[in-house]
This record gives structure tokens, sequence and C-alpha cells, in this order.
């Protein structure tokens, strides 16, 4: 029985269960006797050794007493057995008095403490150093100036003349301070019930500050506060109109989906737009707009952005009417741009059963574009407009392929209830600007658009635009880059880029090393990318370290300086957080029975040389043949 028992049950609750059956069985055992037997036993114990009239001494009488017990205690054992052993099936029924564990009569074995099982990865938020005030006060604004140009002259002097007056430029810098923060509320009735559990107040303090370390993440990258005084960031307006052209059949999503208004040589499969049912026919005119969407209003995730997200089946939200904890309201910007107009329609041929949509390369690339919305409206006769056209698809790339009707039921006329996509919704004044958007909004930063493309090996270990980036960087400014920051496809894009090393000739060897126990490793990782433009570093050149981060826009590499180039500029940090008031936690008046409070900080960035930093972006899946 113990071995049948200790197979489906824990140790401790086997040993225990063993202790109480010991206990039992004595007790019954006990009760069992008679008065009379006790006494004798204990008699006998007592009295010295003796022969009794009928010849059995006091040993043999004890022993005869033992025998009995051991009788009895044996037989209580097989009661237990039959109690806790189903007779039909022999397995154990562990039954007491008809109570079955089934019924739930059972303690409830919570383990604290409460896990906190979501990612907070806010490597930007927790590198860039915080500056407070170094004057009386901070004001509404942070005013800086610096020189670009010293003012350049040629230095050749005639003997007894002095040479001509060079002139520095000057420039005035303004960024306004920016509130951001979180509210967050525990019962009186949560806080008494978690009680020796876990600190519910507590708890919730620590997800609300771990809420505000995300979206101060996606500010740093991504804010985008507009191009008012006082902003440094941009808007998009109204989206380029785009053109389109029927093209042959083509499987749909399948790589190499390219006709000829492509000549980037684009292997994108992800701009095949979803269509119904309804294939295009020759009867068909086709026309289509756009609206153009930034990184926060088409997050990579749901830990940062302006709180909507574009899908097909809900549409693109163009402003909301957000209500406080306090009952103010707020108008929120969705993040997108105003749609463009309608293209002309174009009416699809019995061999062309595809429309290609293209923006124009003129209006390429659009700074600070990582998403592109597209209505479709499919008419019987040359009339299209945005109020029959409806939302058939999201790409990231400026270009799509129509083959029949949009699945979305959005209208390119939509009007919600505070605002419209007639309307450049691209920025929130509330926001900060983060280290993208300078490079969208500075003019001299780098922004290259690969629109869908591979990156293309050298196959030596180099990308063509990569090395590009660095170069023109380095000429341009004498500059070089610390740090790669990629989104997940980006990196393995540039990976695949870096160790492919042709159809034939191989570049150079990868060695696999095998374990003391001949395991070999794979997943072999590119972590770095060596740089020959490095003016400072004794060997002439540095890797830059590639990191991974899940803000970083799909088919993003964002090139990120930390070092300052120029030691004698008195720059103490290339991009640094000035604070008008830290962070701090306000517990509310009491007017219900919970715990109210909000965690913020005051702060705006600033970048001291936004201009020298660069994005690429539209990085399609590395794809080479040659």
């Amino acid at each position: 029985m113990s071995n049948s028992m200790h197979s489906i049950l824990p140790q401790w609750q086997y040993n225990r269960f063993r202790e109480e059956t010991t206990e039992w069985v004595a007790k019954s055992f006990k009760k069992s006797l008679s008065q009379g037997e006790l006494t004798k036993l204990d008699s006998l114990k007592a009295a010295p050794v003796f022969r009794t009239s009928g010849g059995v001494t006091k040993a043999e009488e004890i022993g005869r007493l033992v025998a009995l017990s051991a009788e009895k205690y044996n037989f209580a054992r097989k009661m237990i057995a039959g109690m806790a052993t189903d007779k039909m099936s022999g397995k154990l029924k562990l039954e007491k008095a008809g109570v079955y564990t089934s019924l739930q009569y059972n303690f409830y074995d919570l383990r604290a403490p409460v896990f906190l099982l979501y990612p907070v990865n806010v490597p930007f938020r927790n590198s860039i150093p915080r500056v407070g005030r170094t004057n009386d006060g901070v004001g509404v604004a942070a005013h800086w100036k610096a020189t670009k140009n010293p003012g350049i002259a040629y230095a050749g002097a005639s003997e007894g003349n002095r040479v001509s007056t060079a002139t520095p430029d000057e420039n005035d810098y303004t960024a306004t301070y920016k509130e951001i923060g979180v509210e967050r509320a525990a019962t009186f009735t949560a806080e008494f019930a978690g009680e020796g559990l876990t600190d519910n107040l507590a708890d919730e303090h620590l997800r609300g500050l771990h809420e505000l370390f995300l979206q101060e993440e996606g500010l740093d990258l991504l804010g985008n506060s507009g191009t008012s005084t006082g902003s440094n960031g941009f808007a998009l307006g109204t989206a380029p109109t785009p053109s389109g052209q029927v093209t042959a059949t083509h499987s749909v999503g399948a790589a190499g989906n390219v006709s000829s208004p492509f000549v980037n040589g684009s292997t994108s499969s992800g701009a095949d737009l979803p269509y119904t049912t309804q294939l295009l026919a020759t009867t068909n005119y086709v026309s289509v707009a756009v609206v153009v969407l930034t990184a926060l209003g088409n997050p990579a995730n749901s830990q940062y952005g302006y709180g909507v997200f574009p899908t097909v089946a809900n549409g693109l939200t163009p402003q909301y009417l957000r209500t406080n904890a306090d009952g103010s309201k707020d108008t929120i910007n969705g993040g997108i741009s105003a749609i463009s107009a309608m293209s002309s329609p174009v009416q699809i041929t019995s061999s062309n059963l595809t429309l290609a949509v293209t923006l124009p390369s003129s209006s390429l690339p659009i700074k600070g574009a990582f998403g592109y919305a597209w209505f479709v409206d499919v008419e019987t006769s040359s009339t299209g407009s945005l109020a029959n056209a409806k939302l058939a698809g999201i790409t990231s790339v400026p270009y799509c392929y129509v083959s029949g009707t949009a699945t979305g039921t959005q209208a390119g006329n939509y009007t919600g209830t505070v605002g419209s996509l007639a309307v450049d919704n691209s920025y929130n004044k509330l926001d900060y600007d983060g280290l993208i958007t300078y490079c969208a909004s500075t003019a001299g930063a780098t922004w290259t658009d690969l629109q869908g493309k591979s990156l293309t090996s050298q196959k030596n270990g180099r990308v063509t635009e990569v090395e590009t980036i660095l170069q023109s960087i380095f000429t341009t400014y004498q500059a070089g880059i610390d740090e790669i920051w990629a989104s997940p496809d980006a990196a393995e894009a540039l990976d695949g880029a870096i160790r492919y090393s042709g159809a034939t000739a191989t570049g150079y060897q990868l060695m696999y090393t095998r374990d003391s126990q001949n395991n070999i490793l794979g997943g072999f990782v590119v972590s770095g990318y060596q740089s020959r433009f490095a003016v400072n570093n004794p060997t002439g050149a540095n890797v830059i370290p590639i990191r991974i981060h899940p803000m970083v826009p799909p088919g993003t590499l964002f090139f990120n300086l930390k070092t300052n180039p120029y030691p004698h500029s008195r720059v103490a940090n290339i991009y640094e957080m000035l604070v008008q008031r830290e962070y701090y936690s306000i517990e509310w008046p009491l007017v219900t029975r919970q715990w109210t409070f909000g965690t913020y900080v005051h702060q705006v960035p600033r970048h001291n040389m936004p201009w020298v930093p660069a994005v690429l972006t539209g990085i399609g899946t590395f794809y080479q043949t040659s």
C-alpha cells in the first residue's frame, strides 16, 4: 500500500498520511482493549519476574499480550487499506467519510509574489544623460546656441597686409518642455484583499512606473511634436497622389512581383493588397488614394504609440478624444497624414488584371514615413471618388498591387467625431521629439529609403548601403557612428548581407567549433560592423555594435552617434534630457474608496548634433543570387 500511495502523492503528503494512520491505529487498538486488559498489562510490566501458578512466567505473559496487540494492529491497518482502496479497481481513492479531493475541500496553494511577466526594454531611457537646471529657473522652454561654421577664408597673406575678416554663423535652438505621465488606481478592497500575498498598492505604483518608462522610450526614439515654435519635429501634410498602371496577373504574395513602375528592383511580397472574392475584370476602372503613417501612428507593438493601431478591419483613426482621470479631455492625433487625391482611374484589360500603384519618385523618400494605407475604388465607369474608395491594405513600402475589391469598409472621405482623413494629423503637440524624428526633420541628416529592396552584399563582409551612409557622414561631418540599432527583420537582413560571399567564390570561412561533448554550436550572429571611418581611433577603424530594439520600426536601421567627434566643442553629451522636474508621484485626495495616483516627469531632449545620425529604412528581405 505504501508504494502505491507514494506513487500518487507528494512525499510530504505521504509522510503525513502515514503518521496520521499510525496514530489512528494506536488509538483504535487502545480503545479496543478492555480496562481489565490494560490493568493486567500495566501490573505485569511493574511486577518483578516470577512464575505464575500455571507455570507461565511474566515474560511469557507479556509476550502473549504483545502478540494480541500486533494482531489488532494488523487488523486496523487492513481497515485503513480498505477505506483508501477501491474494491473493484484496486486503486487508491483517498476516501474519508465520503469526501473526495474532487469536491474541492482543499487548501488553495497560492504562491507569492505576484509575477510581473512583461518586458521593459528601455535602453535609450536608461542611458540618455539627464541634466537639471543650471540657471535660477527653467521657464517653459530650453534654448541654446551653436556655431556650425567657424568662418573660413583663405589664409594666404601678402607682405605687410592683413587678410580678410571671417565671420562665423550663429544658430539658435529652442525646445519646449513637455509633461508626460501615467495614472493608476487601487481600491481599498484590492489593498485589503491582497494582504498576505502582495501589496497591491505598491505593485500598481511599480506597474505605473514601468508604463511611463515604456512610453518615454517610444518618445525618445519616435516622438514628433511638429513644426511650431519650440518643436523640432515634422508634419507630413497631404500625401502625394499615387498613379497606377495595369500589369500582368501574378500570384498574390509571391516574391518578385515587380512591374515597370518599380524600377528599384524590389522583391517585397507585402505589397499585395488583400481582396474579396470579387477579382478585377475588364469592365472595371480602378483608382487609388493613400494615407502616410508615422512610426507612432503605426507602431510595431502595443507598448508605445498613440494608443490607436490601424488595421484594415478597424480603419484609421485621424484623431480621438481622450478622457483624463480628472474629467478633462485632450484631442490626440493618430499619427497619419491627410489623404491624397484619387489617382486617375485606369481600366483593366483582359491580359492585365492587376493594377500596380506607386507614389511619384519626385516625392520619395517621405522622411518620417513608416507605413502607407491604400484606399481603392473599383467602378464600372471612370468616376473614382474618395467617397467610394475603401481601405484595402497597409504596406511598409510606397507602392502596392490591386487585384480585387477591397476588404475594408472605411471610406476615403471618413470623418470621425473629432477628426477626418482630410486633415494632417501626423504629429502631437504633447510629444517631444525623438532621435529618429530628428533625422527626419533636420536639414543635412541622412534618410535613405530602400522601398522594399534588399541590402546589397559586397561579398567581403561589407554592405553597400551601410558603407555609403558611413562614408557620407565622414565626408560631410568628419564624424563616425557609435552604434546601429535595428528592428528584428532589418537585423536579420543585415546579418545575411554581411555573411553572404557570393554564389561561387568564398570570401571567408566560418569555423565550426565542437565542445567537450562534440556538440556543434550553430546560429552564427554578426554582432558588429567594422567601419574604416574613425578619425580618433588609433587603428583608423572601429567596430560598430549592432543591437536590436523592439520599438525601431520594421525594416529600419538607426545609425546613432554617442561619442563627441569634436572634443573642442564644449558639448558634454550628444543627446541629453533637459529636466524641468524629475519623476514625482502624487497621491490624489480621496473622493472614492480607492487610492488614485499619478506619476509624471517634465523634460525635453536636446540633440546637439542632429545632422550626424542617419536612418536606413524600407529594407526588404535579403535576396541576392550573384
